[in-house]
């Protein structure tokens, strides 16, 4: 079994960019990615945090049960965590699953930018 790509920092001023590089968010890049936003996040505090997904495929119910984790958590710090570029599959399981009342997802990131945050 291949290892998770590593998630990588975009440079931006006004958010926090982290491009996921695994096609499949299966347990470990799951693991991975949780590990690398929180230790990210704490170093730019203020910024909205966005995850680029537009590389990823397949997130399974472990994926998204940790996406909203982590989005509950950030909520409670008045903190945004959104997702952009999600592939087509991935929403309609989000949307199926009414996960996109917790999860906040954009076509871009100048769509995040522009909206009001929902917390």
């Amino acid at each position: 079994m291949d290892q998770p790509a590593c998630p990588t920092v975009q440079p931006h001023d006004d958010a926090l960019i982290i491009e996921i590089q695994s096609k499949t968010l299966d347990e470990p890049a799951t693991r991975e990615l949780v590990d690398f936003v929180l230790e990210e996040a704490g170093t730019r505090p203020r910024v909205p945090i966005v995850l680029d997904m537009a590389k990823v495929r397949f997130a399974p119910s472990v994926a998204l049960g940790a996406l909203v984790k982590m989005s509950k958590s950030f909520s409670f710090e008045k903190r945004r965590i959104a997702l952009i570029n999600v592939h087509k599959r991935i929403t309609d399981t989000i949307r199926v699953t009414q996960l996109h009342r917790i999860l906040e997802l954009h076509l871009r990131l100048d769509d995040v930018l522009k909206s009001r945050p929902t917390i």
